[in-house]
């Protein structure tokens, strides 16, 4: 029996290393064992090539997912050939059935990003209406005040005023006093 490496596995099926490591772990966790040596490393035999192609050639049919298609080839390595009986029963109604469900959940989540979404614009709403209300309150508030100041500013200014008359009036009485007493004065020292 012969030994490959994953170079000329990966040539042979016509896919990167990468890739081939990734069919094969898969079909490990579904149940294939692959030969490994002292370091752990994978040893590719005849069968394993066959195994490999089998997988490619499911995959690359579009049936069934990377999983199912590696599930079939460990059934089948198992000497159960169920292979055609997957993907008979893997049949469209199925796979709409699983799309329509895809479908469904996205549009689901999308209904649901909608509503988080207007709950958010409504929440926005109020709080713009209620700044606003504030706002009006505020200016309203300051209006008040404002009129307030502007009637005690006049009050006071008036007030100032009347007590500027008074005291030109008293001043000018004053002066008047003082000249008629100062006539007085004058006729009588004569």
């Amino acid at each position: 029996m012969k030994i490959y490496n994953p170079a000329d596995i990966a040539e042979l099926l016509g896919v990167k290393e990468s890739t081939l490591r990734k069919y094969s772990i898969l079909l490990e966790n579904a149940g294939y064992q692959f030969k490994r040596n002292n370091q752990n490393q994978r040893w590719y035999n005849d069968n394993d090539v066959i195994a490999l192609q089998k997988l490619v050639t499911l995959k690359n049919n579009g049936d069934m997912s990377l999983k199912e298609c590696a599930e079939a080839v460990c059934l089948w390595a198992r000497g159960n050939d169920v292979t055609q009986e997957l993907t008979v029963t893997d049949n469209d109604t199925e796979r709409y059935n699983n799309d329509f469900m895809e479908l469904k959940e996205m549009v689901q989540k999308q209904n649901e990003l909608l509503e988080s979404h207007n709950k958010y614009q409504k929440m926005q709403m109020k709080l713009i209406k209620d700044l606003v209300q504030r706002l009006d309150q505020q200016e309203s508030h300051m209006e008040i005040r404002l009129k307030e100041r502007d009637k005690l500013l006049m009050q006071t200014i008036s007030e100032r005023l009347e007590t500027q008359k008074q005291i030109a009036a008293a001043k000018e009485a004053e002066t008047e006093e003082q000249q008629k007493q100062g006539f007085f004065i004058r006729l009588f020292k004569r």
